[in-house]
């Protein structure tokens, strides 16, 4: 086996795999069976970008998924949910715990992208880790179930109310933000069952299954009245994933008040912006009208879709410790200190320079997103006649796609043929990682034993 991903470099066939379920999916949605009765047909480019939103758990739709498909093709949709969120977490997490035990087999520069896009394990075999994460996963989505099933069960058929559960259960939980209401969650806005569950799920599938593992070893080992240390990266998580979360929130709160997203009621307008904020690091749903937010509120929003959730999660973006990483470097540097240091640690250099890999990676792949929507979608009409807010609302989309949030301010629905294909790119990039990504198309790259000449260069 060791001989075979050799030959076929990891990337390629991390690639290949989310292609091909992609491919599967978009054949299956364009099935008639798929189709409510009286429907028409769906596009290739409407099923491939449905089938890559749902593989890529990202969850912006270019059809109303309630509406348009049927039970056959909810269920389609929901397995690529599954499959993309859980297999690409327990596929990346397989390789990397596979090949720590047995470092021959596989390249360090292979082994360095996935640890890079997706973070490292202590040396767990494989097949423990991955019955855990499985373990894990179930049982958070069961509870999911039953809790959501107690509320649609008071406004609908039983087994409508199931089939309502499980799937924004298994969305919310996979950070996809899919809903099979027209309106995503605005319906239950006020109802704090539906936003705590969906909040809860949204947040435990965005932590990493590493961090939870951590955390209930922690509290096992204080149960028994042991010593129990969380790890750095553990640390760095919870808090930068609270931190994001309030800073998050409180603005939302004073920059949405007495709002037309929001209005003035002080219950509604605190819940709505914890949600906002919660949802806006990779899960798509929301409970209020992105369109009606402010200038200012889509500017952070922006900001917390780019940082996104964390490392060996269901979520997306450049990740909450690559974000505290860089933060930690600014910190560092102005404090004059020789090293990068957080929490009382020192962190690596080798890492340091992976988070600002990352964030190279994300920024390049934001720009050229966007430019290309400036191409499809502006064309060459003169920049006076174009629409104030196109700039803002397609930024606003190609950080959605790259952070795999699902967020949209409505441009999604009035992309073109040309505008779809750049952001089931851009889904699919932010899926695997850009420099998995790049990995992928290099391809494999010979080590060099020599050095040039260094030669300073003047900055700022």
């Amino acid at each position: 086996m060791a001989s075979a991903i050799n030959e076929l470099s990891l990337g390629r066939i991390v690639v290949l795999s989310f292609i091909f379920t992609i491919l599967t999916g978009t054949l299956l949605l364009m099935l008639p069976i798929s189709l409510v009765s009286g429907q028409e047909p769906v596009s290739w480019i409407d099923a491939l970008f449905t089938s890559a939103s749902a593989v890529c758990v990202t969850g912006l739709t270019v059809r109303d998924t309630g509406t348009t498909f049927s039970l056959f093709g909810q269920g389609v949709i929901l397995g690529l949910i599954q499959v993309g969120g859980l297999g690409f977490l327990t596929l990346s997490t397989f390789f990397i715990t596979h090949f720590q035990l047995r470092k021959n087999g596989i390249s360090l520069q292979h082994r360095q992208l996935l640890e890079i896009s997706h973070g490292s394990v202590d040396a767990i075999h494989p097949r423990q880790l991955l019955k855990a994460i499985l373990l894990f996963t179930f049982l958070v989505e069961l509870l999911g179930i039953g809790l959501l099933f107690l509320r649609f069960s008071e406004i609908m058929p039983v087994p409508e109310a199931i089939w309502f559960a499980l799937f924004h259960a298994i969305s919310a939980f996979c950070n996809a933000g899919f809903g099979l209401y027209a309106d995503s969650l605005m319906t239950f806005r006020g109802d704090l069952l539906v936003n705590g569950t969906v909040m809860g799920l949204i947040i435990l599938g965005g932590l990493g299954f590493l961090v939870v593992a951590d955390v209930w070893k922690r509290l096992r080992a204080t149960a028994r009245r042991q010593r129990g240390v969380l790890s750095l990266h553990s640390r760095l998580v919870l808090r930068t994933t609270l931190f994001l979360i309030l800073v998050g929130m409180l603005p939302f709160i004073l920059l949405e008040w007495n709002g037309s997203a929001m209005g003035e009621k002080s219950g509604a307008v605190l819940l709505e912006s914890l949600f906002l904020s919660v949802t806006s690091r990779t899960a798509g749903f929301n409970t209020v009208d992105t369109a009606l937010l402010t200038g200012p509120t889509l500017f952070l929003v922006i900001l917390l879709m780019a940082i996104g959730g964390s490392p060996g999660s269901t979520a997306g973006g450049m990740k909450t410790t690559t974000a505290a990483v860089c933060y930690a470097l600014l910190h560092s540097k102005a404090r004059n200190r020789p090293r990068v240091e957080c929490l009382e640690r020192t962190v690596p250099e080798e890492t340091v320079n992976k988070a600002m890999l990352v964030v190279t990676g994300y920024v390049l792949s934001i720009v050229i997103g966007v430019f290309l929507l400036q191409v499809t979608e502006a064309g060459k009409l003169p920049f006076g006649k174009t629409e104030s807010n196109l700039f803002l609302g397609q930024l606003f989309e190609v950080v959605s796609a790259l952070g795999t949030v699902g967020l949209s301010t409505g441009v999604t629905t009035t992309l073109s043929t040309s505008g779809k294909v750049v952001i089931s790119l851009l889904m699919f990039i932010g899926r695997i990682g850009p420099l998995l990504a790049a990995s992928a198309v290099i391809g494999k790259t010979s080590k060099i034993n020599y050095t040039f000449t260094e030669e300073n260069v003047n900055i700022g």
